[in-house]
């Protein structure tokens, strides 16, 4: 049948491709899904073969000024943007365009965590909307 040797080495091939891509999913940014925290850092949403990214370029900070950076690619249109509460509803806040990129302001919550959603309607050359979500969190200082 098969040698020792083959079967280890089959053996060992599986496990390395299973690890890479666990690897690949695990410590990806990059999210198909649509959905991802911007806590811990740049959100990147795939769109074909090109993506799209949301930063925040400040500190969020509750009641000021919350810059943001927006990336799309060149044949898509940002229609909306906002930030709303999932904790605790405190409406939609719109995040409106900037000569130096994107701003928002949230208000402050007296809850110890607060959860956010920023969402991003985008529409294709088709006319076709999807909404990308990315989740955030604010404290008390």
């Amino acid at each position: 049948m098969y040698s020792k040797q083959t079967l280890i080495l089959f053996i060992a091939l599986l496990a390395m491709s299973l690890s890479g891509v666990y690897y690949k999913n695990v410590n990806s940014s990059i999210n198909p899904s649509g959905e991802c925290d911007l806590t811990v850092g740049k959100c990147t949403f795939v769109y074909k073969n090109d993506e799209i990214s949301v930063n925040f370029l400040s500190p969020i900070v509750t009641e000021e000024e919350i810059l943001l950076s927006i990336e799309l690619p060149q044949e898509l249109k940002l229609t909306e943007a906002w930030v709303e509460g999932v904790n605790m509803f405190m409406g939609k806040t719109p995040i409106m365009k900037t000569d130096d990129g994107y701003v928002t302001f949230l208000g402050s919550c007296s809850l110890a965590k607060m959860q956010w959603q920023l969402n991003l309607n985008i529409e294709n050359q088709n006319g076709q909307v999807k909404t990308y979500s990315a989740a955030f969190y604010t404290s008390p200082e």
